[in-house]
């Protein structure tokens, strides 16, 4: 059985065996924090750029996770094992460890802080920075980016990120400005479905995105899968890639 028939065939079967869930099941399962980008409103957290763990983050808090992509033209894997630990009430921080198959990429250290939760309006915000240094050329780069929340209906919610990057830090420097915007749909406490839409513009003008139709599955109170097919022309020909893409995330 190829590949591609054996994905297709366990998406198929998350929804099934996930959508027919009765009700008093559904009642009883308390929707925990391992996929949402805040505590209190608990709006979800997109896959690809995800967060520090959820906007206001408590002390001690802590999750580890892992994204996965792999490309369906090479079937090469991009990997990304990460940590992540509230330093304090409302501040976090992770190590992230980038792989390509079986080699060590990179290293990725963020902090993220919470600015404010308003249940009225419905909206959080905060903000995160990482640096992100490669292990073979020991060139640094870093992001910064602005985070916004908010709850539009009972089911329906958006998460935006705008920010920057500066690429070579420690060589010869060049900028690019980042816009990350996703919606979601809560079909129900366990399973969302959203819509990511990653950006990059450089200063010269080009402009590079990743697309990507995701669904999340709480498992129990302390795994969630989320899942998703992209299509992405961030990568280092520009050319566009289709993706198979799988974040699993356990809480502590």
């Amino acid at each position: 059985m190829r590949f591609r028939q054996i994905i297709f065939l366990l998406v198929n079967g998350f929804l099934f065996f996930s959508l027919p869930i009765q009700a008093s099941e559904e009642t009883l399962f308390h929707e925990t924090d391992a996929a949402h980008s805040d505590r209190l409103l608990k709006i979800p957290e997109p896959m690809v750029y995800d967060l520090v763990r959820p906007l206001g983050v408590k002390k001690g808090d802590m999750e580890i996770n892992a994204l996965v992509d792999i490309n369906q033209q090479t079937n090469d894997a991009s990997w990304a094992p990460e940590i992540e630990y509230g330093l304090a009430d409302d501040l976090a921080i992770e190590l992230e460890l980038p792989f390509e198959n079986a080699s060590h990429e990179r290293y990725k250290v963020a902090i993220q802080k919470t600015l404010g939760i308003d249940h009225y309006s419905g909206t959080a915000n905060g903000w995160q920075a990482f640096i992100d240094l490669d292990k073979h050329t020991k060139t640094l780069s870093g992001d910064a980016t602005y985070i916004h929340a908010i709850k539009w209906a009972d089911r329906w919610s958006s998460l935006s990120m705008l920010g920057l990057r500066v690429n070579g830090i420690n060589r010869s420097a060049n900028i690019e400005y980042l816009l990350n915007n996703t919606v979601f749909y809560d079909v129900s406490p366990r399973l969302t479905f959203g819509l990511e839409l990653n950006q990059e513009v450089s200063t010269g003008g080009s402009w590079r995105y990743r697309l990507t139709p995701q669904l999340h599955y709480d498992m129990n109170q302390q795994y969630t899968l989320q899942a998703g097919v992209a299509h992405s022309t961030i990568n280092a020909t520009g050319k566009a890639d289709k993706l198979w893409s799988f974040r699993l995330i356990r809480v502590f």
